[in-house]
C-alpha cells in the first residue's frame, strides 16, 4: 500500500538573541552554560506520513528531553487545531546532553544546577521560542506537497556504547531502519535508530547534536535525502568512552555507516497500511505510600534530618527542602504518570514509551511480541528513569543506585545524586524483592500496559 509522505526541518539552536537563555541540560549539579560554541547546530525534523489522506505526524528534535507540561502544550495546540488526532502524534528527544535545558519543571534546574528564579525566567523563555518552532514545523510539514511513497523495514547492527549498570546487563547494538522511497524506487528519507545515551563529547559548554547528528549527517551526505534520528530505550545504555568531541564523531560515523551499508541491501521487509495507532497512560507508583500521612510525616522526617546536615550548595540539600515544602504544601506526588504510545503498520510495530527506559524493557518485549519490533524511549515526554525489578530492588548496589532512586540502604526517600533528585521526585518507584516482578510493581505495570497495546 501507498504512503504520502513530506519531511520538514527547522533549526532549534539557541542564539542569545533572541533566546534568553544559553543555560544546557543534560549533567548536573552545578550551572553549566553555552557561550556561543556550536560544534553541530541543533535541529528539529517532522515527519508526516498519510495514511488514507489521515496524517501521522512524527517529530523529533535535537533536546535532552520534553518535560510533561510541554508535552501537553505542543499536543494541546495541534490536536486542538485539528491538525492531527493525538494517538497519531509522536514526539521525540534524541537525548542530547550537548542541548539547551528545556523547561523548569522535571528535571528541576533549581534542584539540579542552583539556578536562580532570573535564570529559570530565562530558561522559560528559550523553552517558549523552541516550542512556537515545534508547533510551526508540524503546521508547515503539514502543508507541503506530498510524495507518495513506499515503506519497508530493516535492522542493522552499530557497537557504540555499553551498560553502564552492570557489566552482564543487556548492551543495544541494533539499529532499526525505516526506509521510504518513491514511486520510481528512490530513497525519499530514512528514520533510524540507535539506543544509546549520547554523552560522547563529555560536559563541555558546546551546543551539539551528539552522534545521533554526525550519523544523520553522513547519511544525508552520502544519500542526499533526510534522515531523521530517533533514540531506544538508552536509560542504562551509555557511549564507549573516553568522552571527548573525538569520540562524538568515531561514534557517530561507526551508526551513520552501519545505516548506509543496510539501505545498499535488499533484505528490507514490506511495510503497509492501515496504520493503527493507540495511546494510553499508566501511573506508577512510588515505592513508599506518600498518600499515607504517617508514611508522608516519616519522609518528611528524613528530608529535614537532610536540611541539617546537608551543606547549603548541596543539590541534595536543594531536593531536600523542596519535598518538605511540597508535603507542607499538600503537593507531593504520589505517581509518576507514563504515556505509552503504539503505531501499528503491516510489518511493523513501533512502542513509544515516555521517560528514560532502561533496556530490559527492549529485550523484554521483543521476547514477549513476535514480528519486527521497534521500541523507542524520550517519546512524548520524560520526567525520570523508568528501571526494571532488578535494577530497582539492587537499589545503590548498582550503579550508586542511580537508575533505581535510592541508595545509602533506604528505599523511602530518593537515594544522593540519583535521578530522583534532578528530576525532584520523592523517592523511588515500586519495586518487589522477587525475581518474578509482583502485580502493581513498576516493570509488572509497564510491560502488562505496553503488551495490551501492541496485541490490541
Amino acid at each position: 500500500m501507498s504512503f504520502q509522505a513530506a519531511v520538514g526541518e527547522v533549526d532549534i539552536t539557541p542564539e542569545n538573541p533572541p533566546y534568553p537563555s544559553l543555560w544546557m541540560g543534560g549533567y548536573g549539579w552545578s550551572p553549566r552554560g553555552n557561550h556561543g560554541a556550536i560544534a553541530r547546530r541543533l535541529r528539529a525534523q517532522c515527519l508526516v506520513l498519510w495514511d488514507g489522506g489521515v496524517p501521522k505526524v512524527l517529530l523529533r528534535a535535537d533536546l535532552i528531553s520534553i518535560p510533561r507540561d510541554v508535552n501537553q502544550a505542543i499536543r494541546g495546540t495541534l490536536v486542538g487545531e485539528g491538525l492531527v488526532a493525538a494517538s497519531d502524534l509522536m514526539l521525540l528527544a534524541s537525548h542530547t546532553h550537548s542541548g539547551p535545558l528545556y523547561g523548569d519543571t522535571k528535571p528541576s534546574p533549581r534542584v539540579m544546577m542552583g539556578l536562580t528564579q532570573a535564570d529559570i525566567d530565562a530558561v522559560n523563555g528559550t523553552t517558549s521560542l523552541i516550542t512556537d518552532a515545534l508547533v510551526q514545523l508540524v503546521r508547515d510539514t503539514l502543508d507541503l506537497e506530498r510524495t507518495d511513497v513506499t515503506l519497508s523495514y530493516a535492522e542493522g547492527e552499530a557497537k557504540i556504547g555499553h551498560n553502564r549498570v552492570a557489566d552482564d546487563f543487556a548492551v543495544l547494538d541494533t539499529v532499526p531502519v525505516l526506509r521510504l522511497d518513491n514511486t520510481d524506487g528512490d530513497l525519499f528519507a530514512v528514520v533510524f535508530g540507535a539506543a544509546c545515551h549520547p554523552v560522547s563529547r563529555g560536559n563541555d559548554e558546546v551546543f551539539d547534536g551528539e552522534f545521533p547528528a554526525v550519523a544523520s549527517e553522513l547519511i544525508e551526505n552520502e544519500l542526499g535525502v533526510p534522515a531523521l534520528f530517533v533514540q531506544g530505550a538508552c536509560g542504562d545504555q551509555e557511549a564507549n568512552d573516553p568522552h571527548v568531541p573525538a569520540t562524538t564523531e568515531q561514534l557517530g560515523t561507526v551508526l551513520g555507516q552501519a545505516v548506509v551499508d543496510l539501505l545498499g541491501d535488499d533484505g528490507f521487509d514490506a511495510v503497509t497500511g492501515p496504520v493503527s495507532t493507540a495511546m494510553t497512560e499508566v501511573d506508577l507508583p512510588f515505592h513508599t505510600n506518600t498518600a499515607d500521612p504517617a508514611v508522608r510525616a516519616a519522609v518528611r522526617a528524613k528530608y529535614k534530618l537532610r536540611l541539617i546536615v546537608l551543606p547549603q550548595a548541596d543539590p541534595n540539600r536543594r531536593h531536600a527542602a523542596l519535598m518538605v515544602k511540597l508535603i507542607d504544601a499538600g503537593e507531593l506526588p504520589t505517581s509518576m504518570p507514563m504515556p505509552i504510545q503504539r503505531w501499528r503498520f503491516g510489518g511493523l510495530s513501533i512502542l513509544a514509551l515516555a521517560h528514560e527506559p532502561v533496556s530490559a524493557y527492549d529485550v523484554n518485549l521483543h521476547a514477549a511480541f513476535p514480528g519486527n519490533l521497534w521500541v523507542m524511549g524520550y517519546a512524548n515526554e520524560c520526567e525520570g528513569y523508568i528501571a526494571d525489578n532488578d535494577t530497582l530492588r539492587s537499589g545503590g548496589n548498582l550503579h550508586a543506585g542511580y537508575e533505581a532512586g535510592w541508595n545509602q540502604d533506604d528505599d523511602a526517600i530518593a537515594g544522593l545524586g540519583s535521578y530522583c533528585v534532578s528530576y525532584a521526585w520523592p523517592g523511588p518507584l515500586k519495586f518487589s524483592d522477587t525475581v518474578t516482578p509482583a502485580a502493581g510493581t513498576t516493570e509488572r505495570i509497564v510491560m502488562d500496559a505496553s503488551l495490551s497495546l501492541l496485541n490490541s
